[in-house]
Parts: C-alpha cells; sequence; structure tokens
C-alpha cells in the first residue's frame, strides 16, 4: 500500500473544493428525491415511487468511496498508469462496437451493458486521455516546437478520438468536452502559437463538416438558431426546456411543484435537470448552481497553478477544464446558448458512471492539493503584496530632508 501516499506528511486537502462538490451531490439528491414520484411511475408504474432517488443515492455513495480512494492516491502513480488506463479505454470503446455487446439508446450505441446498469466508455476517455497527455506533454515538454514528434502525433491521437466518438458514437457534446480539454492542455504544455492556431483552425473545420453531415446535427443547429422553429418536434426539448426556466421566475415555484416533469421535459433527471432547477428553484437557485461550479473551477485553477510539477500542473489544469466546460456546455444548451448536445451536469445528473468518474477527478485534484500549501500559499502572497506595499510607502516618505539637503 506504500503507493497510496507519498512519504512524510502533506498538507490538508482543499477543504473549499470539498465542499463545493458536497453541496453540488447533495443538490443532486434533493432534486432526485422532488422529481422521483412524478418520474418512476411514469417508467416503473406505481411499483416505485423512489426509483430515481435511491439510484441516485446508491450512485453517489460508490462514487464517494471510488473518490475517497482517488484521494489516497499519490498523485505521481497516475503517470504509471497513464498508458494502460488508455488501453483499457480503447478497449472499451472498442467492446461498444462490437455486434451484441453494445447498448443502443435513443438511435446511438455508446453504452455497454453491465447486468441493469450501463456504462459509457467515452466518460472514461475524458479522465484516461487527459491523464496520458499530462504525462505525454511533461515528457516532452523541451520538444514542443517540433511539431514532427508533438504536434503531428497529438493530433493523429486528437484526429482518432473525433472519429471514434463523433463519427461512430455520434456524440458531439462529449467530444466538445473532450477537445476543450485536449487543446487547453496542449495550449498550457508550450504549444507554439502558429502550430496550435493551425490546429484550432482544423479543429473548427471538422467540426463544422462533423455538423454538415449529420442531419439531426444540422436540425440541432437550425433550432438552436431559431428555437421556435418546428417547437412540437426538433425544437420540442429547447423549448420546454426554456419554459420550464422561464415560469420559475426569481425565486421558482418551490421544490416539488415542477410542472415540467409531468411528461413534458425529455430527460428531466439527466441531462435537464439544471432546466428542473430553474423552475423550482427560479433565478437565484440557477445563480447558486453556477456559482458552484465556478467555485470548483476557481479552486482547480487554483491548485493547478501552485502544483509541486509539470504532470501535476497539466493534470489538474485538465480535470478543471474538463468538470468546468461540462458544465458550462450543459447549462449553455438549456438557455439555448449553445446547441442541445446531450451531456450530462456534472454532480447533479442522475447516473453513475459520469458521477463516478467525475469524483475520480475530484480525488486526483484533492491528492495534488495536499502537497500544495494553497492555505500558505495564499497567505506568502498576501504578506508579499502587503510588504511591497510598504517598501514603496517608505521609499516616498522616509527622510524627505535628505532629498532637499542634496539640493
Amino acid at each position: 500500500m506504500g503507493w497510496l501516499i507519498k512519504p512524510g506528511r502533506g498538507h490538508k486537502p482543499d477543504y473549499v473544493l470539498m465542499i463545493a462538490v458536497g453541496v453540488l451531490m447533495s443538490i443532486a439528491l434533493v432534486m432526485m428525491y422532488s422529481i422521483s414520484p412524478v418520474l418512476s411511475y411514469k417508467l416503473l408504474g406505481s411499483t416505485s415511487r423512489n426509483f430515481y432517488f435511491y439510484g441516485q443515492l446508491f450512485s453517489t455513495s460508490v462514487a464517494l468511496i471510488v473518490g475517497v480512494v482517488a484521494s489516497k492516491i499519490y498523485f505521481p502513480n497516475w503517470k504509471k498508469w497513464s498508458l494502460p488506463l488508455l488501453v483499457i479505454t480503447i478497449v472499451a470503446l472498442s467492446i461498444v462496437m462490437l455486434p451484441g455487446l453494445g447498448f443502443t439508446k435513443n438511435g446511438a450505441t455508446r453504452w455497454i451493458r453491465l447486468g441493469p446498469a450501463s456504462f459509457q466508455p467515452a466518460e472514461l476517455l475524458k479522465l484516461t486521455a487527459i491523464i496520458y497527455l499530462a504525462a505525454w506533454f511533461e515528457s516532452r515538454r523541451e520538444k514542443m516546437q517540433n511539431w514532427r514528434e508533438v504536434l503531428v502525433p497529438f493530433a493523429l491521437m486528437f484526429a482518432a478520438a473525433s472519429v471514434v466518438i463523433v463519427i461512430i458514437q455520434r456524440d458531439m457534446g462529449t467530444m466538445m468536452v473532450l477537445a476543450a480539454s485536449m487543446l487547453g492542455l496542449y495550449f498550457v504544455a508550450g504549444a507554439p502559437i502558429k502550430q496550435y492556431g493551425a490546429l484550432l483552425a482544423g479543429t473548427l473545420t471538422a467540426g463544422v463538416v462533423a455538423i454538415l453531415a449529420f442531419p439531426h446535427r444540422m436540425e440541432r443547429l437550425l433550432v438552436f438558431l431559431d428555437p421556435s422553429k418546428d417547437p412540437t418536434n426538433t425544437g420540442y426539448h429547447i423549448n420546454q426546456a426554456l419554459i420550464a426556466i422561464g415560469s420559475g421566475g426569481v425565486l421558482g415555484r418551490g421544490l416539488g411543484h415542477s410542472y415540467q416533469i409531468y411528461g413534458y421535459l425529455p430527460e428531466a433527471a439527466n441531462d435537464s435537470i439544471f432546466a428542473v432547477i430553474g423552475e423550482e428553484f427560479g433565478l437565484l437557485g440557477a445563480i447558486v448552481i453556477i456559482g458552484l461550479f465556478a467555485l470548483v473551477v476557481q479552486r482547480g485553477l487554483l491548485i493547478a497553478k501552485h502544483a509541486p510539477d509539470t504532470f501535476s500542473r497539466l493534470l489538474a489544469l485538465g480535470i478543471t477544464l474538463w468538470l468546468g466546460f461540462q458544465a458550462l456546455i450543459n447549462i449553455a444548451a438549456m438557455l439555448s446558448l449553445v446547441p442541445l448536445t446531450g451531456i450530462p451536469l456534472p454532480f447533479i445528473s442522475y447516473g453513475g458512471s459520469s458521477l463516478m468518474l467525475s469524483l475520480i477527478g475530484i480525488g486526483i485534484l484533492l491528492n495534488i492539493s495536499k502537497y500544495t500549501d494553497l492555505t500558505h500559499t495564499n497567505r506568502e502572497e498576501a504578506h508579499a503584496n502587503s510588504s511591497e506595499r510598504r517598501r514603496v510607502r517608505r521609499t516616498h516618505t522616509t527622510n524627505p530632508g535628505d532629498a532637499r539637503r542634496t539640493a
């Protein structure tokens, strides 16, 4: 078990991050308890009125255990395991494509059936790709200018992930989150501006082609440009989400008083949970959710800034970008600021795969924070700033008579 903890004592983990994530998970349980009677009746009839609540409670319990274990693993070990983890993910993605082993839902085959549960390997790819790229960029930090050794292999990895997720699994939302994380890591690792610009231009061009090549994505784009277009068919989902958020007003209808969950709002417990929060808790509730995610991102960036080495800095940044962009895209889609993508809201949406992997990411951040004294760092910065101000004041006020004598 020596691989769990670094010899010697570290600092305390980032309790602010822990509290923010804990509040988000508590809100998820409250929301599932609120909407579970209606949604459970729709799914199972009268057999269980708390199906969604019990399912979320079980997923939360398992995810907490896994997250705690991840927080105990000394972060350099993830660098050793980066390649095996990526290989396992590739195998899982391949299993999805095998007939009879993949599970199809809403016309897309993205899941592996595990008894009564299902698992989406693309969620695992978000984490393992970040771990692998953090180790890969760290080993090539002296060669970032060499486009043959860095840009070309990275572009090939990026293209392979895009083909599997965007074309084969038809999951544009997951690829948007993964692309933001991968491109962010490449930029912070020291990518030359010209090479990064060329890669970014190629990515945007490929994204446009991926939208134009699939009719359902083109329809979503047209609905995004005009939400009133075909409100009973293609635009039904976004229109119901906007109705839910708009009807909540400033203070909301109240806990358990959502109208949209009565068969109107699709995926009310999953992708559309933010719209239900907006309906039941209004603008204030939505602001609280956005503020909590902003706090998670702020703490993640702070941990990355003061991380002890290059690998941990890139790893913390990648995890923060992943969770931050996924929350941003989900919330923006519910507000019709971006086209609908179908990705879960981290820590809140119903389901186990996303929650478990998100908590593993948080566990890694907490472990890195234990070897980064954020409290001491903040005190040092505050002390340095105050000392600098005192020094400047002394420069202007000490011994003004000397200047007159010199004159």
